[in-house]
């Protein structure tokens, strides 16, 4: 089985990887984010597109991919790196990266108006004032492993950057450390299936190794971390159940397993065949850390539903990835309006609905541990 890919060069490492274990021969276009988005919307063929979570959350709204299959590959950070034989630089703070690159001969580093670790380094030297001292040393290339490789082969005292799955997957550099707090970005890539794709179960069963728990050791030694999110499994359920509980209890209120909560009795009756979807949050450990559902409530209307956060997952952004992706899926399916229901004493997710354009509504009858509404056209 071939399946052909258009894909950010930040999963070409653990696409390989993963194709070699599952006996698959992956092909196709790997390299800068912007030029791959570019590539797929001009309709060049492919099974699997991998891009950051943003660009596939905008294609699932646009019905380009399978947004069923979307499954986060983890984040990764736009880091620091050196020839194998070289010292490390101390680039842990803002006067450290600084002196670390006006001492380079040769500043190497991937595309800056279409790869995404080239336009945030960009952004960088600007901050860090040494633009004029240091742009005649730039050596800029499409993507980060052709930079990194040509790093490895030059002489003298260079220094390279991009994400650090490229680094990782490029012999003759090594990764040195995340660019300092200030000046970081981590980036999350996700994967799907093309809705062009000539292989689609295949490639979904791919997306689905990719992402799983199988390869996750896979993903950590090729630079991926932080949190994922993918669709849930039955086997999840009573992780679910867990998850939704514990937090309502943080506010005083109570699981209801034989009223609003019975849509967790079943995923698959409650949500997947009904044209809905319900997803997890995943840790770089392998435990759940939240969820999300979109539950079909028409033809043109949905409702979000059971969005929790365990207490160790909010505060990185986890929860505004869970509600776009919602909405991006909710777009893409076709539903024209999404509701929900909250309690007054969720502050923190109320900020959220609303800072994402949600406004309050009338309707009747709530849920009993519910007094607040809102709405969004999408």
């Amino acid at each position: 089985m071939k399946l052909d890919f258009i894909s950010a060069g930040a999963a070409q490492g653990i696409v390989a990887t993963v194709g070699r274990e599952a006996g698959v021969e992956t092909a196709g276009s790997f390299g800068a984010v912007g030029a791959m988005l570019e590539k797929f919307r001009a309709g060049e063929a492919c099974d699997i597109v991998i891009l950051t979570d943003a660009q596939i959350a905008a294609l699932a709204a646009a019905g380009k991919i399978d947004a069923r299959t979307c499954a986060d590959l983890g984040s990764v950070p736009t880091s620091i790196a050196v020839r194998a034989g070289d010292p490390a630089p101390d680039v842990a703070g803002e006067g450290m990266l600084r002196d670390a690159l006006v001492a380079a001969d040769a500043i190497y580093f991937p595309d800056p108006q279409k790869s995404t670790a080239g336009i945030h380094f960009a952004k960088v030297i600007e901050a860090l004032g040494i633009h004029a001292q240091v742009s005649a040393n730039f050596r800029t290339y499409p993507n980060g492993a052709t930079a990194m490789k040509a790093m490895a082969q030059a002489s003298g005292h260079p220094i390279g950057c991009t994400q650090s799955t490229e680094i990782l997957a490029t012999p003759g550099v090594r990764l040195v450390a995340p660019l300092p707090p200030g000046f970081d970005l981590e980036t999350v890539y996700t994967a799907a299936v093309s809705r062009a794709s000539a292989h689609p179960q295949e490639s979904a069963a791919f997306v689905s190794r990719l992402a799983g728990e199988g390869a996750r050791a896979s993903r950590v030694a090729a630079g991926f971390r932080g949190f994922g999110i993918r669709r849930a499994a039955s086997a999840d359920l009573a992780a679910i159940r867990q998850i939704v509980g514990g937090v309502l209890g943080e506010y005083g209120l109570a699981l209801d397993p034989g009223g609003t909560d019975r849509d967790l009795e079943d995923l698959e009756t409650s949500y997947f065949a009904r044209g809905g979807t319900f997803e997890v949050a995943v840790a770089s450990d392998g435990s759940l850390a939240g969820c999300c559902g979109v539950f079909a409530a028409g033809d043109t209307v949905c409702e979000l539903r059971k969005m929790y956060l365990v207490p160790g997952a909010r505060g990185f952004g986890l929860g505004g990835r869970l509600l776009r992706r919602a909405m991006a899926f909710a777009k893409g399916r076709g539903f024209e309006r999404m509701e929900l229901e909250t309690a007054a004493v969720l502050k923190e997710a109320i900020a959220l609905y609303t800072g994402a354009g949600f406004e309050p509504i009338a309707r009747k009858p709530l849920a009993p541990r519910c007094d607040q509404a809102f709405a969004i056209t999408l």
